[in-house]
């Protein structure tokens, strides 16, 4: 993987934990507000933890970016397979919430990913190969 690649991913992982944390900060507003709603009693287990699931899930994105950026294979298919699941995650969370900061923190992420994933194999001096 080419340095500007790792920086890239590297870059994407960040961007996931940010947002990961900024989703958790929610999690007793949300927690609090479904509890003293009318819904049903198993809304009121269920949304807390599909909210924490989303963070979770994040995070374990983030993780698994990791782990590919010190692979010593460092896939472009598994970092491509990063950049469609957050992509996929921000488009289901604007058709669900619309844009708000959540959105473009995902959205960098995807792209660092994405762009992380076709950048040259090997970036010394002037020599690319590309493959």
């Amino acid at each position: 993987m080419s340095r500007a690649a790792r920086i890239l991913c590297a870059i994407g992982c960040i961007l996931l934990v940010i947002t990961a944390i900024f989703h958790a900060t929610g999690y007793s507003g949300v927690s609090d507000a479904i509890s003293e709603s009318n819904a049903s009693a198993f809304l009121k287990r269920a949304v807390p933890g599909l909210w924490a699931h989303f963070s979770i899930h994040l995070a374990a994105l983030a993780a698994f970016g990791v782990l590919v950026l010190f692979s010593a294979h460092g896939a472009r298919s598994l970092i491509a397979l990063l950049a469609l699941a957050v992509a996929a995650d921000a488009a289901l969370v604007f058709s669900l919430a619309g844009f708000f900061v959540g959105i473009v923190l995902l959205v960098a992420a995807a792209l660092c990913f994405a762009l992380a994933a076709v950048q040259p194999r090997h970036s010394q001096g002037s020599s690319h190969t590309i493959q």
